[in-house]
C-alpha cells in the first residue's frame, strides 16, 4: 500500500498546484510534444526486427509499440529497449514505450511492496517510470509512455506518473493511458490524450455492416464533443483484428471506414487495433523481407493506401475545430437520429447538396481555408463486394474553387461544385476557398 499511498499524496499535491498555477485552459497545450503532427500508430505492430519495421514504416504508420510485446519473454531488458529504440530511429519512427513487464521482472530490479493488480504483469510504478525516464528518456526517437492499458479512470499510480512526466523541464513526452477514460476525468488530471478503444467490428459482428458503421459514427460524435469540451487530444483505437471465426478481418470497407471517418471529427491521430498475428501480418516473427511479404494478408494493401492518403492530410488537421458534420447516410436510422451535431445539407449551409450516403466534416482554423473531408459511407462485412464510385458535392453560392488534396498534388476545380471518386469506406480531402 505505502507505494499507492505516495502516489497519491504526489498527486493531490500536484493538483493544488494546478489549481493556483497560470497555465493554458487546454490541458492539450500545456505539454510541448517532441512530436507534434498527426499520430499513426499500431497496437501491437511490428515485432523488433528491421524487416518488419521496414515494412510498417512503407505502410504509412509513424509510431509504433517496444515493451511487452516486442519483449514476450524478454520482459524488462533495458539493453534490448535501447537496441528497439536505435532500430525504430533508423527507420524514421516514433516510439510508444510499453511500461507493462512481468512481475517477477519489475523495471530497475525492485518489486513493488504491494500485490500486484494482475498475476502476470504489471505497468510502470512511479518508481519504475522515473528509472525508466532515466534509462531511455533522452532517446530521440521516444515519444511517450504508455503508463496503462485498459483503464476506467485514472488511478493514483497513472496521475503520479503523468505529473512525472509534466514536472520535466520540458513536458515532451507523452502520458499515454489507452482504455475508456472520460475526458473530464482525464482533464482533472492533466492528461492530455483520450484514446478509446472504439471496437464494433470485435465485439458486434452480429451486427449489419451499416450498424458498425453507425456504431463508429456514434462512438466518435460522443468522444470528440467531451474531447473539445476538456482540451483533450482525441486517437480513436478502431479493430482490425480478425472476429471470431476468421483470419483477418473479412472487409476492405470496414477497414477503411474508421481510418477516414476519424479525420472527418478533426481526430488528432489514430491507433489500429491489429494484434499482429491474423491482422496485418501473420504471426511472426520474421528475420528477412521474403518472410513478411508472405506473411502479409490482404489487409496490409488497404492500411498501407489508406495511412499514407491520411498521413498527407493529417497535420493539415493539427489545431483545426470541427465545425459542422453533414450526413446524408441512414436516413431513418433511430441510432443515427440520437448522434449529436449531424446535420443535413441545404441551403445556407456550407454544403447545399451532397450525394447519398456520405459524411463530410467541416475542419477550421482562424485565417485559414477550411477544409471538408469526405467519406462515404457505404460499408461491407464482405471483401470487395462494393465498387468505387463519384459522388458529386455542391457548395455555397460563396465558394469560388475547390481544391481536391491528394498527396504532393492539387487539383484545382473553379465553382462550388465538385465530383470526386471514392472506395467504399473511402475518404477524399478537400480545401474551400472562397
Amino acid at each position: 500500500m505505502k507505494t499507492l499511498i505516495k502516489c497519491a499524496i504526489i498527486s493531490l499535491a500536484f493538483s493544488f498546484l494546478l489549481r493556483g498555477a497560470d497555465l493554458p485552459t487546454r490541458v492539450r497545450d500545456r505539454w510541448d510534444f517532441r512530436y507534434k503532427g498527426f499520430v499513426i500508430g499500431a497496437w501491437w505492430g511490428p515485432s523488433a526486427n528491421e524487416a518488419e519495421l521496414k515494412f510498417y514504416k512503407e505502410a504509412g504508420f509513424n509510431v509504433v509499440m517496444i515493451g511487452r510485446y516486442m519483449q514476450l519473454n524478454d520482459y524488462a531488458d533495458i539493453e534490448k529497449c535501447l537496441k528497439e529504440l536505435d532500430l525504430a530511429k533508423k527507420y524514421g519512427l516514433w516510439v510508444m514505450f510499453d511500461t507493462y513487464t512481468k512481475n517477477e521482472h519489475p523495471w530497475g530490479g525492485k518489486a513493488w511492496s504491494e500485490p500486484y493488480d494482475h498475476p502476470l504483469h504489471h505497468a510502470a510504478s512511479l518508481e519504475e517510470l522515473v528509472w525508466l525516464y532515466e534509462k531511455v528518456g533522452k532517446h530521440p526517437s521516444l515519444l511517450g509512455f504508455m503508463i496503462g492499458d485498459d483503464q476506467g479512470e485514472v488511478s493514483p499510480r497513472t496521475s503520479a506518473c503523468t505529473n512525472f512526466l509534466f514536472r520535466q523541464p520540458k513536458p515532451h513526452l507523452m502520458p499515454w493511458l489507452c482504455g475508456w477514460i472520460p475526458p473530464r476525468n482525464l482533464a482533472e488530471h492533466n492528461n492530455p490524450i483520450a484514446n478509446p478503444q472504439i471496437y464494433p467490428t470485435l465485439y458486434e459482428w452480429n451486427l449489419s455492416a451499416d450498424m458498425l458503421a453507425i456504431r463508429y459514427i456514434s462512438a466518435y460524435a460522443s468522444w470528440t464533443s467531451e474531447c473539445r469540451k476538456y482540451g483533450i487530444m482525441f486517437w480513436p483505437m478502431f479493430n482490425v483484428a480478425p472476429p471470431p471465426g476468421t483470419d483477418y478481418l473479412p472487409s476492405d470497407s470496414l477497414t477503411r471506414f474508421p481510418a477516414y471517418l476519424a479525420l472527418v471529427f478533426g481526430s488528432d491521430g489514430i491507433w489500429y487495433f491489429c494484434y499482429n498475428g491474423g491482422s496485418l501480418q501473420r504471426y511472426g516473427e520474421y528475420s528477412s523481407e521474403e518472410e513478411v511479404r508472405k506473411a502479409l494478408t490482404p489487409l496490409y494493401p488497404v492500411v498501407k493506401k489508406a495511412n499514407n492518403r491520411i498521413a498527407q492530410w493529417g497535420d493539415k488537421i493539427i489545431g483545426r475545430d470541427c465545425s459542422a458534420i453533414y450526413i446524408t447516410a441512414f436516413e431513418g436510422n433511430e441510432e443515427i437520429k440520437r448522434v449529436e451535431g449531424l446535420r443535413k445539407p441545404g441551403k445556407k449551409e456550407l454544403i447545399e447538396e451532397m450525394d447519398k450516403e456520405l459524411i463530410a466534416g467541416v475542419l477550421t482554423k482562424k485565417g485559414e481555408n477550411p477544409l471538408v473531408m469526405v467519406v462515404d459511407c457505404r460499408v461491407s462485412k464482405n471483401w470487395g463486394d462494393i465498387p468505387p464510385r463519384e459522388v458529386l458535392l455542391k457548395f455555397s453560392p460563396d465558394v469560388r474553387e475547390i481544391k481536391v488534396l491528394e498527396g504532393m498534388k492539387t487539383l484545382s476545380v473553379r465553382g462550388n461544385t465538385v465530383k470526386i471518386r471514392l472506395e467504399a469506406g473511402g475518404g477524399q480531402m478537400l480545401e474551400i476557398v472562397k
